[in-house]
């Protein structure tokens, strides 16, 4: 069981690493946790209706992509983060009405919002697997793609990149890599782990493939550290997370300064 957890916890980290580079590099911090309120609004609906949470849950984090991805792409070309946002705001209001309104058992909501590896099963760690190859995969069909959109979404629409497409099928991916990792850090704590990361790779990395690298790294770095951390001293998993991941970027950016403060030593020398 051991085992499991840690494996669950290291492809956790990998997909939302890699996941965080365009989530941040977009300008859309706050969609991890959109997507993850979503999930956790259909979820509560789901107890409050007796269906079974999961498939519910992911069917309203796609819902919620396919309407963000609507006002990104339509004629509307409203603005990404700004629709994330109203997104957050309107998913966190139905999910906590929603609880309000639960008459039984809060132990299922309340893992979804702070998480638990004790919840993971064989079969969740294989489809954690499997989202993380897809997720491999976008980016090998789409690198070039996101890059551009990276850059500008105007400019690389001018130059004939599919963004429609390409946005639409990198929401629903979203959705559904933070749906499933809903369980090992939690709904309010997703944020962090999609951001921190990736802005600790952005911040060193020297391109786009080296940002890559390092966010996963870092990323795995972030699940695995917070797990051994929690695990002997009984803490909370998806907290421990959070605190290492803001951990690992205060540190790269430390060494960031540090390393420049000597390099301008050495040329003022």
């Amino acid at each position: 069981m051991m085992m499991l957890w840690q494996v669950a916890a290291a492809l956790a980290g990998s997909s939302t690493g890699l996941l965080g580079v365009y989530v941040l590099g977009l300008r859309m911090p706050f969609l991890g946790v959109a997507m993850a309120h979503a999930a956790m609004a259909g979820a509560v609906l789901a107890v409050l209706l007796n269906l079974p949470q999961a498939p519910v849950a992911l069917a309203c984090a796609l819902a919620a992509a396919a309407a963000t991805g609507w006002l990104a792409t339509s004629l509307a070309r409203a603005d990404l983060n700004t629709v994330t946002s109203i997104l957050l705001s309107l998913t966190m209001g139905l999910a906590f009405l929603g609880m309000g309104l639960n008459q039984g058992d809060m132990t299922p909501l309340l893992g979804l919002m702070w998480g638990s590896l004790l919840f993971v099963r064989p079969a969740d760690a294989w489809i954690m697997a499997a989202l993380l190859a897809a997720l491999a995969a976008f980016v090998i069909l789409f690198g070039k793609e996101m890059d551009a959109m990276l850059f500008s979404r105007q400019v690389a629409r001018a130059c004939g990149v599919r963004d429609r497409l390409v946005t639409v099928v990198f929401l629903a991916l979203a959705s559904v890599i933070v749906t499933v990792n809903l369980q090992l850090v939690g709904g309010l704590l997703m944020y962090s782990l999609l951001t921190n990361p990736a802005a600790a790779a952005f911040e060193c990395g020297r391109s786009m493939r080296e940002v890559r690298m390092l966010a996963v790294a870092l990323g795995v770095a972030s699940t695995l550290g917070g797990f051994w951390l929690s695990y002997p001293l009984n803490l909370p998993t998806g907290a421990c997370i959070v605190l290492v991941s803001a951990a690992l970027y205060m540190a790269v950016v430390a060494a960031r300064a540090l390393r420049r403060g000597h390099l301008i030593i050495r040329s003022g020398g």
